[in-house]
């Protein structure tokens, strides 16, 4: 008779302060005090943080594209592929060139999409006959509407709103690498 604990392996080694590799914290607490200073200039540049969002999202289309092409050539697609990352270049080349036209379609999009959901959800608060909750899920289905509404009436305090949320992040990610870095400044002591 075989002995069942010995075949079982010991769990692994909990990771400890020595084993932290601090040597880089320097370069995290660097690169968090950049995102800190972007983060505050997106949100006191609230326009100017519109057309940087645009940049992002033209950027992010052209490195896609040419992922896709790449992505194609390896994985045998042929012809499809090609034609798919080629309109994300062209499309993220667009963005580029012409960035407002690209927000005010990302803020109407987005505003279509938020009264078709609502329109949704009232329409099902409302056809369910028994749920206890089916007030709350009216007043949610119309408020979306309603937002929906002044989304698409109103795009380009849309793009504000998303300005800020991009420069509230961008902070929040600088604050977070700075004291990162720092802890691993210190384990490193």
């Amino acid at each position: 008779m075989t002995d069942i604990g010995a075949s079982i392996p010991p769990p692994p080694r909990p990771i400890e302060y020595r084993d932290v590799d601090s040597r880089g914290w320097w370069i995290t607490v660097l690169v968090g005090f950049a995102l800190v200073a972007l983060g505050l200039w997106l949100l006191t540049n609230l326009y100017e943080s519109v057309t940087v969002l645009a940049l992002l999202i033209g950027v992010s289309l052209i490195v896609g594209g040419f992922l896709e092409a790449s992505v194609a050539e390896r994985a045998d697609l042929g012809w499809a592929g090609w034609v798919a990352g080629g309109m994300l270049v062209i499309a993220g080349v667009v963005v580029l060139v012409w960035p407002d036209i690209t927000l005010w379609a990302l803020a109407v999009t987005s505003g279509v999409a938020l009264v078709l959901g609502g329109a949704l959800h009232t329409i099902w608060a409302l056809s369910a006959r028994a749920r206890q909750d089916k007030t709350l899920h009216l007043v949610v289905g119309l408020l979306t509407v309603a937002l929906g509404v002044v989304v698409i009436a109103w795009p380009g305090a849309t793009l504000v709103v998303l300005a800020v949320l991009l420069g509230i992040r961008t902070l929040v990610t600088g604050i977070i690498a700075i004291v990162t870095g720092w802890q691993l400044h210190r384990l490193g002591a």
